[in-house]
């Protein structure tokens, strides 16, 4: 049995180069959402720093997130996050509300 896989990600670039990521992440929002795993995939911008993103993922199973780091689409963002040279900081985590549904 494959258990879902839950992601966290911080994109941080500088605030002139925002624009550029934030239209990239629209498109890949887009694509990422038609994807057969895909449960959530929520892309949001910081109000306080404006080259600071936050991407909430939940796909069916690690194979349908694995999947997902191989389309074209993620290729894209991955190719522009490196070319903007922007930090990224990615979790895998575990909802608590699903730990709290076993209470």
């Amino acid at each position: 049995m494959s258990h879902a896989a839950c992601v966290v990600a911080i994109l941080t670039v500088s605030s002139d180069q925002a624009r550029e990521l934030e239209l990239e992440l629209v498109r890949c929002i887009v694509a990422s959402r038609a994807e057969e795993g895909c449960q959530r995939y929520v892309i949001s911008r910081d109000q306080d720093h404006g080259g600071r993103f936050t991407a909430e993922e939940r796909w069916a199973s690690t194979e349908a997130f694995e999947q997902h780091l191989e389309t074209p689409h993620f290729r894209s963002l991955a190719a522009l996050l490196d070319r903007l040279d922007a930090s990224v900081q990615l979790m895998k985590v575990t909802p608590l509300d699903e730990i709290s549904d076993a209470i």
